[in-house]
Parts: C-alpha cells; sequence; structure tokens
C-alpha cells in the first residue's frame, strides 16, 4: 500500500502521515478532514486527505532501543 504525504505549507518539507492507503481508495475518501502533526515546524495542519499525495515511500523502521 501507498503512504499519503503532506507537505508543509511553510517550510514545503514532507510530512508522513503513516497512513497507507490503496491508490483506488483514495478518491472515495478524498474529501475527509484530515489533520496531521508536522514534525518541520511544530505546527497542526488541517486539510482534506485529497491535499495529500499518495507515495510508495514507506516509514523508516524504528530505530532498535539503546541498551
Amino acid at each position: 500500500m501507498a503512504q499519503l504525504m503532506f507537505r508543509c505549507p511553510y517550510t514545503n518539507k514532507p510530512i508522513r502521515s503513516e497512513i497507507e492507503l490503496v491508490s483506488e481508495n483514495l478518491k472515495a475518501v478524498s474529501e475527509y478532514p484530515i489533520s496531521v502533526h508536522c514534525p518541520h515546524c511544530g505546527s497542526q495542519h488541517h486539510g482534506t486527505v485529497a491535499d495529500g499525495c499518495l507515495t510508495d515511500e514507506r516509514a523508516p523502521p524504528l530505530a532498535p532501543p539503546e541498551s
């Protein structure tokens, strides 16, 4: 499945939503409201699913716990 991504309107850097979606379902949920926390500027960005885009990028795996 593809990852739903957004862009920070202040820094133009990508924001991973951690939401995976089959591309065939994007149109059905495109008008759903969504809020994402931006790790780049610290703000909460609001919009709809249609404001994002699907990408094949996967979120990086969690780092192993330090021993």
